[in-house]
């Protein structure tokens, strides 16, 4: 296991109040608990948490779904993750944006994963829209030396638990993904997921335009950027770019579980098939080229059997899904988190 390296620089933060609103872009201070609050009716608002892992957590204000989604979208390589500063907010700036989003900027830290690598981790917490609420995570990876940096092929970059494991019961989740196969770990782009359950959260995440689903690949509950990734030149800088989306179901039954995961899915198909553009972009550097999102068609994208939950599945929910091209399949997360020192 890796030790957290200590942060190149920091900024202290403005103590103003945490209020989402439409005025000018302010810094702000770090919530307590690092619990980011983003109003809206669909469950009364969305909470995320943030630490030193980026984001820990995903949840509704009230808490009163039933899971919250946890560490989705951590980025990963050598056995170590891509940290955000300190955790407690002391070193990371706080800015909310003119149309009511959060951004997170954290400190460059010196040795990300290897010698010579400098991490920068950047976190934009989306407002509410009708398809849920949005998370987007961006790590830059600058290699300061004077010379190429190679992370070791056996264990690249990925991005991490991409999907609400623990909301979902053995065998029973609704997943999808776009890339070929029909196990959703098979080189895909974006993904959506939800539950047989009732009043879980259902997610859809992206971290690839469709164009670049074959140069993706999977392993260990992660995909593996393209492995062009790892080869970092002298002065070079990587750029990695990847979303989750949360629907709350309105209701606590089987209708409103499965609306939630038709729109987290119809979110995944529309927004994020479309590449990185529109709102996707907000706040990112003009011209930015972002591993993986590149748009020149090196990939031909396979289509999906149409398929869905059993009938046998514990809400009887496969009819809600009917007509929607998805490819089912349950895998269960049997690794836990490595404890971080």
């Amino acid at each position: 296991m890796k030790t957290k390296f200590v942060a190149a620089s920091a900024t202290l933060l403005a103590s103003v109040a945490l209020i989402a609103s439409t005025t000018p872009a302010s810094a702000l201070a770090w919530p307590t608990g690092g619990y980011f609050e983003i109003p809206g009716t669909m469950a009364g608002g969305a909470s995320w948490q943030i630490n030193g892992y980026g984001i820990v957590s995903g949840g509704d204000i009230p808490d009163t779904i039933a899971n919250r989604l946890y560490y989705p979208l951590e980025n990963y390589a050598q056995d170590d993750y891509f940290y955000c500063g300190s955790g407690d907010g002391s070193d990371s700036v706080v800015t909310t944006e003119t149309n009511g989003d959060f951004t997170i900027d954290c400190p460059s830290l010196a040795n990300t994963f290897v010698t010579g690598l400098t991490g920068t981790l950047h976190i934009r917490l989306y407002a509410e829209d009708e398809t849920g609420y949005m998370a987007r995570v961006w790590g830059e990876l600058e290699n300061t030396t004077g010379s190429t940096i190679t992370i070791d092929p056996d264990l690249p970059l990925g991005v991490y638990y991409y999907y609400n494991y623990n909301a979902w019961d053995n065998g029973d989740p609704w997943q999808t993904n776009v890339g070929g196969g029909d196990s959703g770990l098979d080189g895909s782009v974006w993904g959506a997921g939800g539950d047989v359950d009732n009043n879980e959260i259902a997610t859809s995440a992206a971290w690839g335009d469709l164009s670049q689903s074959c140069r993706f690949t999977a392993g260990n509950h992660q995909m593996y950027y393209p492995a062009e990734a790892n080869i970092i030149a002298a002065g070079e800088t990587v750029n990695l770019v990847s979303f989750i989306n949360m629907v709350f179901p309105a209701t606590n039954d089987a209708a409103g579980t499965t609306e939630a995961f038709e729109t987290a899915l119809a979110q995944a198909q529309s927004e994020f098939a479309d590449g990185l553009t529109g709102r996707m972009t907000d706040g990112l550097p003009e011209g930015i080229v972002a591993v993986g999102w590149e748009t020149d068609d090196a990939c031909v994208v396979e289509t999906l059997a149409t398929t869905g939950p059993g009938l046998d599945s514990a809400a009887g929910l496969a009819a809600g899904a009917v007509g929607i091209s998805i490819a089912a399949f349950g895998f269960v997360i049997r690794s836990r988190r490595r404890a971080r020192v």
